[in-house]
């Protein structure tokens, strides 16, 4: 994922990526490393910038990546 030079987002966008990632963020078990956090955030990131909306997908979206980046 590397879409992030340039990428700039409305307020309605930010407050769907800050749910979709609070929400992703509760589901990772405890301890949560900063890796993980830092690449689901990403994730989130490159999602928005292609052009999705809905928190819940996103949030799904974004932890199947970070389970796949970690197989």
């Amino acid at each position: 994922m590397s879409v992030f030079h340039g990428s700039s987002f409305s307020p309605d966008t930010i407050a769907v990526m800050t749910q979709a990632f609070e929400e992703a963020v509760q589901t990772l078990p405890f301890p949560v490393g900063s890796a993980r956090v830092q690449t689901l955030a990403k994730n989130i990131v490159e999602l928005a910038s292609q052009g999705e909306r809905d928190p819940e997908r996103m949030k799904l979206l974004a932890l199947l990546a970070l389970k796949s980046a970690e197989i």
